[in-house]
């Protein structure tokens, strides 16, 4: 049992609350560290197999990893990334012959609800609705595409991210170590569970989540180019983003696939699409998602989704993404503050 008074466990608390307070605050500017620290842990069973497989020190399994994943990332980006840009510029010159044909298919499906006897009160509010609906698809688009992609790769916080990645990787346990050899004798043990708990929660959802996206992508890109869907390669890479936010993601990928193939190429190719965008889907659901996930994730999907939307309260797009990892995070401190309180006498 600890031994500790009152006082000290309210200092405890407050200090606690404090900190999470100040973390929660500096979220957005905190994003460089974010990324560098997933990254790292992402990498660091790599680091750890290239040094031991090969016999050689840590520097230089770090130097050989970072190069083959820059020489990756090149050889990708010269393929996929012109790809996305060519259907990117030539989606933003088809916007307006796109938007035309919106408000057209908007204008006649509002004119069928009113000859099948909607009335004009029951028509007004479902005009709003849909607006609203359409404006918060558009900016939830934009902030995926421009603000949280570009957030993550403007030049400052690139720059800061792989220094970080590298500190992490060459100086991350003796980091560890030091901080729990600065702890209290007390707290040392539920330091190192802390520790060993966000390193399990960061790499067994964020690696599943990726491999699962990264299937999700190209199977939906695959397809997608043999129906012949206009823009094929930037709507597979979207729904391979979205992936990461579970539910909801898939769901958006799929309307706005659907949506792209009804303004460009008509109603037939829209319903081909949306089976196809429904086989994908099962796909998932059924075969991808429990081999690769199992029960890893241990939420209740209503949990991830009130967990989503919180996200997306306090942080907007990028919250969505973060969110679930986040709450694992989240739920492994109270876990062990659970455990501190329990041994308190």
């Amino acid at each position: 049992m600890l031994n500790m008074s009152n006082t000290k466990l309210w200092a405890i608390t407050i200090l606690g609350a404090a900190i999470g307070w100040v973390v929660f605050q500096a979220a957005p500017a905190l994003q460089p560290v974010l990324i560098a620290l997933v990254a790292a842990c992402l990498l660091n069973p790599l680091v750890e197999y290239t040094e031991k497989k090969l016999k050689i020190k840590k520097w230089l399994a770090i130097s050989i990893i970072s190069t083959v994943i820059i020489v990756v990332l090149v050889a990708i980006s010269n393929v996929i990334l012109s790809l996305i840009v060519s259907q990117a510029t030539e989606l933003i010159n088809e916007y307006q012959s796109i938007s035309e044909n919106f408000n057209q298919v908007i204008a006649a499906g509002f004119i069928y609800l009113e000859k099948v006897g909607f009335s004009p009160t029951m028509l007004g509010e479902l005009k709003q609705y849909v607006a609203e609906l359409i404006s918060w698809l558009g900016n939830f688009l934009e902030s995926v595409i421009i603000s949280g992609l570009g957030s993550i790769l403007n030049g400052v916080d690139l720059i800061l991210a792989l220094s970080m990645i590298v500190y992490f990787l060459a100086s991350g346990k003796e980091m560890a170590q030091y901080i729990v050899d600065h702890m209290p004798k007390s707290l040392r043990q539920t330091t190192i569970n802390l520790m060993e708990g966000t390193d399990l929660v960061i790499w067994s959802y964020i690696k599943m989540q990726a491999l699962i996206a990264l299937i999700v992508g190209v199977l939906s890109t695959i397809v997608f180019m043999l129906i012949g869907v206009k823009f094929s390669v930037l709507l597979g890479v979207l729904a391979g983003v979205l992936n990461f936010i579970p539910y909801f993601g898939s769901i958006l990928a799929g309307i706005l696939a659907t949506m792209i193939a009804l303004l460009t190429s008509g109603f037939s190719q829209a319903i081909i699409t949306l089976a196809a965008v429904l086989i994908i889907q099962q796909t998932e659901g059924n075969f991808i998602m429990p081999r690769l996930q199992g029960k890893s994730a241990g939420l209740h999907p209503a949990v991830i989704i009130i967990v989503i939307l919180i996200g997306n309260y306090f942080w907007g797009t990028i919250g969505m993404f973060i969110a679930v990892p986040l709450f694992g995070l989240v739920r492994l401190v109270v876990a062990e503050a659970a455990k501190l309180v329990a041994q308190i006498e």
